[in-house]
């Protein structure tokens, strides 16, 4: 990949996409060592801050999902937790339920 700050962005948001934030960090990082290598001018410093917004939005989302999923696992966690699998003397309580059998034709 050549050195271009616009390409490193691209590929951030690719690899944010993906959910590979390791690659998506690396990406970022490769894009700040290219802009300070070779400062953006005027025209493409607009379309660069386009795309930072743009990751930024993407990330946020990103952990927005990631605390969602953890907080949906923390609670399938404690519904578990709350089943009464066995009475107060240990022994195992079962419960049968009356289900059709789903049948293929």
């Amino acid at each position: 990949m050549s050195d271009s700050p616009v390409k490193h962005l691209a590929a951030a948001r690719a690899a944010i996409v993906a959910g590979d934030m390791g690659l998506a960090l690396d990406q970022i990082e490769r894009f700040s060592a290219a802009a300070d290598r070779s400062p953006p001018d005027a025209a493409s410093k607009q379309a660069l801050q386009a795309a930072i917004a743009e990751l930024r939005e993407l990330a946020e989302a990103s952990l927005r999902g990631t605390k969602a999923a953890m907080e949906q696992i923390h609670e399938i966690v404690q519904a578990a937790r709350t089943l009464q699998t066995y009475d107060d003397t240990g022994r195992r309580r079962t419960a049968s339920t009356v289900a059709t059998l789903p049948r293929r034709f």
